[in-house]
């Protein structure tokens, strides 16, 4: 029988859902929210050029989202970086 002072918690660090030392919630989806438009950006610039290649017209969506997805994407980042510039350096 276990000793319930024993027993792991649910968040002790040693599972996936662990918070890691420093990084904020809202940094953590910030990165997530980046990588999410980055990834879908890349993927709509992929489709243009490849309908571009085969003499195709692509939808206008795979440009739109090209055009915002990836500048936002590089926003995104670049504010995540410098909050964790500002957070590093107030501590």
């Amino acid at each position: 029988m276990q000793n319930p002072s024993s027993v792991p918690d649910a968040n002790d660090g040693a599972g996936p859902l662990r918070e890691a030392k420093g990084t904020p919630r809202s940094g953590r989806i910030l990165l997530i929210a980046a990588v999410t438009l980055a990834a879908v950006g890349l993927i709509s610039l992929v489709a243009v050029l490849v309908s571009a290649w085969m003499g195709m017209q692509s939808w206008p969506g795979f440009m739109a989202a090209a055009y915002f997805c990836l500048p936002l994407a590089f926003l995104l980042m670049l504010v995540s970086v410098v909050s964790s510039v500002i957070s590093r350096g107030r501590s």
